[in-house]
């Protein structure tokens, strides 16, 4: 059973054999229309219509006083619309979306990160938006790596709310312990080479005591990230641009998936990345034991905001290494809302309505709630002047080069778990599969599973 958020909510999810959904209203009551939106304030004789609208935390809203903020003031442009809400629990998230799928009970409206979202229009799940939009949703405003990952085959999939990416945390205060302050990320640039990145590690594990020069992450699927932005920062990416060729095996990547290895498995790294979790490396960078951690979601910058972190650290975000110290390629990410494709156009249209209205950025309380409260980082430039704080302002400007968006290829989700069995057996103490042997194997198995994604998407 679905853990809905809301005492107040009567929406009932029951899963058996298939997923069947005992919807009931949670909206809220409507108000005299409003202004600064994108959608039409609907006539009083328009006809009633209920959406869907199912949401993972990956926008951090899972309150239902935040839910019935937002529904409220849509009321006010669209009195006519009644919209049961959820918020889904990131437990079994996959599955439940695929039994909803299978059985027809898939939400009309649907927010989670883009690793969901890409593949559920490439399944034709999700609805293409070209046709919705008009001159007043100003698309041109939305930056281009928020662009390149809304736009599949040439055609708008999604509205991303969040746009990031994934970099590293620095401890420099233990960089100035271990005395190896000039093995630091260049500041104005967070740039650094991988030699300077493996002599720092040791020299801060040396340390002891506890503390270690770097720790990584490889015990989840979704750890994928953490792993992959050591290899592809100046190597090769996943596939070539049309998602046709698996291209991440070659030689500088075994290099670099062997040194990866080597070090994270060295007695200067927390031992035993396979089964370590994030919240467990989260907690020790943040006890100042970790000198280099991964940057989860940007756990620790909402917490510096929030005056939650007890011991304050002196830290940078930082690129990951490269061979030259040039800036690492990246990995666009980030959040957004989708709508289901279906027979019911007036349901199909009204859902599209509501998910620009959500995404414009004219809505006041929207974005104070994503971008001051969550500090999710804005996908329209117009939103930009929200981030305030050094840090986030910082980050803002990392993404100099990008990677092609690898959720976009076919059979995604199923690649993914291929690449993380293998790269986890990799990490694994005197493991028997070398850096070398789980590239192959991933290729092997990947490339099939390819070819497989792309024949179906010619059906």
């Amino acid at each position: 059973m679905f853990g809905w958020v809301g005492k107040k909510s009567k929406n009932i999810f029951i899963l058996g054999m298939a997923l069947s959904i005992v919807a009931s209203g949670c909206s809220a009551n409507s108000t005299p229309s409003g202004s600064g939106t994108t959608a039409p304030a609907a006539t009083s004789d328009a006809k009633p219509v209920t959406l869907e609208w199912w949401s993972s935390s990956s926008l951090g809203i899972t309150q239902d006083d935040e839910f019935k903020q937002i529904i409220s003031e849509y009321k006010k442009v669209a009195p006519n619309v009644t919209i049961n809400y959820n918020s889904i629990p990131n437990v079994g998230i996959d599955e439940k979306i695929n039994v909803s799928i299978a059985s027809g009970s898939f939400p009309d409206l649907y927010v989670d990160a883009i690793n969901r979202l890409v593949p559920l229009y490439n399944r034709g799940v999700s609805a293409e938006l070209d046709s919705y939009i008009d001159e007043d949703y100003n698309l041109a405003d939305y930056r281009n790596d928020a662009k390149d990952i809304m736009t599949i085959n040439g055609k708008l999939a999604m509205f991303l709310m969040e746009v990031r990416s994934e970099v590293l945390l620095v401890n420099k205060d233990l960089f100035a312990k271990a005395g190896v302050e000039n093995l630091l990320p260049d500041a104005k640039t967070k740039t650094w080479t991988r030699a300077n990145f493996s002599k720092a590690v040791e020299a801060i594990g040396k340390l002891g005591n506890g503390v270690y020069g770097m720790g990584l992450v490889a015990s989840e699927l979704s750890n994928d990230k953490f792993v992959d932005g050591y290899i592809y920062s100046d190597g090769d990416e996943y596939t070539n641009k049309d998602y046709t060729k698996i291209t991440y095996n070659t030689p500088a990547n075994v290099k670099k998936l062997e040194w990866l290895v080597q070090l994270a498995t060295s007695p200067y790294a927390v031992p035993g990345p396979s089964g370590t979790k994030v919240t467990e490396m989260y907690e020790l960078f943040k006890q100042g034991k970790v000198g280099v951690a991964m940057n989860d979601r940007g756990d620790y910058r909402r917490e510096i905001s929030e005056g939650t972190v007890k011991e304050k650290i002196n830290f940078m975000l930082a690129h990951f290494p490269t061979d030259d110290g040039s800036a690492s390629k990246l990995a666009p990410t980030g959040s957004g809302i989708v709508v289901k494709r279906q027979e019911d156009k007036v349901k199909e249209k009204e859902a599209a309505k509501f998910a620009m209205w959500f995404s414009s950025g004219k809505s006041e309380l929207v974005n104070k709630m994503l971008y001051q409260k969550y500090l999710k980082f804005p996908s329209r430039k117009s939103l930009q002047n929200l981030i305030t704080d050094d840090i986030g302002k910082a980050w803002l400007e990392m993404p100099v080069k990008t990677i092609v968006n690898p959720v976009a290829m076919p059979n995604y989700q199923q690649i993914r778990k291929v690449w993380f069995t293998y790269y986890q057996q990799a990490m694994l103490t005197n493991s028997k599969v070398t850096a070398k042997d789980a590239l192959a194997f991933f290729e092997k198995d990947a490339q099939k599973l390819l070819d497989e994604g792309n024949k179906e998407l010619k059906k």
